[in-house]
């Protein structure tokens, strides 16, 4: 059976999950906050309030990338959506992108500053 053929209330459903994925974002900032400050530990800056910026980098990275994985669900889900005719699937898509950017702003902010 092809997507085409897929009954409406299946694409709203995408739409749906595309919200409720947002909710992913408080266990990744739990996980990426384990990360980056075991990364941190690992590095021999347990602490260390400023650590070197390569090593925060080091440390910083893969915790913010930990924090964005729930940004591409959300986008697959929204964006299957809107391939079927629902343009609401982009905004949970807009939402996530928001706060995935900020939390990445925020950190290079607290890098540098």
């Amino acid at each position: 059976m092809s997507l085409h053929h897929v009954p409406p209330a299946a694409h709203d459903r995408d739409v749906r999950r595309a919200w409720w994925s947002i909710a992913l974002f408080a266990p990744s900032l739990v996980a990426a906050f384990v990360i980056g400050e075991g990364l941190l530990a690992a590095m021999g800056h347990i602490d260390d309030p400023s650590p070197p910026v390569a090593t925060a980098l080091m440390a910083g990275l893969p915790a913010t990338l930990v924090f964005a994985l729930p940004t591409l669900l959300v986008w697959h889900l929204g964006h299957r959506a809107q391939g079927h005719g629902h343009p609401e699937g982009r905004t949970p898509v807009i939402v996530a992108l928001v706060i995935a950017g900020g939390f990445l702003a925020l950190n290079l902010v607290g890098l540098l500053g």
